[in-house]
This record gives structure tokens, sequence and C-alpha cells, in this order.
């Protein structure tokens, strides 16, 4: 059984300067406590690693002692940013620039005059904090019938999650210029995003069976599963070895594995070592 990695997979530069900056805060500390607001990133692995080495993930600011406070990957909205400053915590902003650069573009359309549509999921991280720089003034849609029941706007701006389905936005994208006199449209998913769709699906292709490795509550990772398997039915998406299961290896002659943005090397090593041992038996 041959197994072959995309070319493009695992971590992503704005996760490993995430978890660099988490580390170097930790050593500037000096004990006093370092926590991340929510995961820093979405991989279990990667959490736990970091709760072992001290750097609690926490969700409330009020519950805990004050310390030094990284914010997420995803990032936050204003106010709650303003909030941690308020309560006297240190705070060490480790949004992906790529998720600031979204923030800056919705401000700015915001003081043109614009009405804001982010096409992503509401409940996402990534969104909340979007949506939180301008509030009242933006929507969020995540579907072309989304797209056809928007009311008719004079200025309408669109800005679109990082980790967001290339093939979707596109289909969705292309419904906008009717809804308003005028329309802006940014592609702000992610190149790195867009390298690993494009490495998935052509390696589920040329495979008998895909593997996804990556955290369950991950957006991207989750998008590379439904890219790989609209082509290839025998997809899975793993984030545990013990979720492997020989069964999809029968009759099998080559195996694709590929990863989220925040999936570690030494996860997705793991993997296919387990792959390799299902091979043998």
């Amino acid at each position: 059984m041959n197994i072959i990695i995309a070319d493009k997979a695992g971590f992503c530069f704005g996760v490993k300067r995430a978890i660099r900056m988490a580390y170097e805060e930790l050593e500037k500390a000096n004990g006093r406590p370092v926590y991340t607001l929510g995961s820093l990133v979405h991989n279990p692995q990667v959490i736990e690693k970091l709760e072992d080495d001290k750097i609690k993930s926490i969700e409330e600011l009020d519950d805990y002692p004050v310390g030094h406070l990284l914010i997420r990957t995803h990032g936050v909205s204003p106010s709650t940013r303003k909030r941690a400053e308020e309560l006297g915590y240190k705070i060490v902003d480790a949004t992906c620039p790529l998720v600031k650069k979204i923030h800056t573009i919705v401000f700015k359309l915001k003081e043109w005059g614009y009405k804001i549509l982010v096409i992503g999921h509401s409940s996402h991280p990534e969104v909340e904090g979007i949506v939180g720089e301008v509030e009242k003034d933006c929507k969020v849609i995540d579907s072309v019938e989304d797209a056809k029941s928007l009311e008719n706007y004079t200025k309408l701006g669109v800005v679109v999650q990082t980790t967001a389905l290339w093939s979707k936005f596109r289909e969705i994208a292309g419904h906008l210029p009717e809804k308003a006199q005028e329309c802006r449209i940014f592609n702000t998913i992610c190149h790195a995003t867009i390298e690993r769709q494009d490495t998935a699906l052509k390696l589920a292709k040329e495979t008998g069976v895909m593997i996804i490795v990556g955290g369950k509550k991950s957006s991207n990772t989750r998008r590379l599963l439904e890219i790989c398997r609209s082509v290839n039915p025998n997809s899975h998406q793993v984030e545990y070895t013990e979720e492997l299961q020989p069964e999809w290896f029968h009759n099998v002659e080559e195996v694709g594995v590929t990863a989220g943005a925040s999936t570690p090397d030494h996860i997705i090593r793991k993997i296919v070592e387990n792959i390799k041992n299902i091979g043998t038996i």
C-alpha cells in the first residue's frame, strides 16, 4: 500500500506564528499566568500540549487571576479586547495577519457607508470577531439561498471567512452584484487554504482512500473533507490514530493523506505510521 502525503498539508504561517508567540510570552511572564482567549487554534493535541506547558485556554475573562492574554488566531471583537484591557490583562495579539486584514477592510467599508456582508459561518470565532468590528452594519450569509434572499442595497461590501471553500465563495459571490447599486467583493480566503484545497482535491481523485487529519472543530479541515468526498466517497477525517478503521483500506493500493492548517507534522507522521501498520495486517 502506497501512502502519498499532499504537497500542502499541516501548519500554516498563522498557526506557527501564534504558537511561537505563546511560548515566547510564557518565557516573559515570570510566573504570571498565561492564557489564550478561547482555543489558540482548532486542534485538540496542540491545545493539550499548551495546557501541559501552563498556557491555559479560557472562555471567560472574569473567572481567572489576571495575567498575560493571547488573542487567538481567529481574532476577537474590539469590545472583547477592550474588556480584557480594562480588567488589566497584558494583551498579546496572535490574530492571524490575514484575519486582521479583514478587520481593517470591514472597518474601512463601514466608514465609507457600505452595508457589510460576511460569507462564512456565523458561529465561527473568526466571523464573530469580524462582525464585532462593525456590529449592526453587518450581515452573515453562508449559502446561495441566503444571497438570493437579500434585500437590495445602495452600497454593499463583501468579505469571506479565511477558511471558506473557494468554489462555494465563488458561487455565492456571483449572485451579489445584482443586490446593490455598488458592490465591492474582497476575496479574503487565505492563500494557504486555497493551496490545501487544490492539492487535496487532486490527491483525492488519484487515490483509493483519502485521510484528512485535523481537529473536528477546525473549519478548514472540515472543508478539506467536503472537497475530498465530492470526488472520493472513501474520504475520512480523523483527529487521533484510534479513529482509523482497517476496512477503509481493504483492496486499496494508494492512500492519500492531507491535514488541516492547525495540524502538527508529528500528528501527520503518527497517522501515516499507523496506516502503514494497518497495511501489513
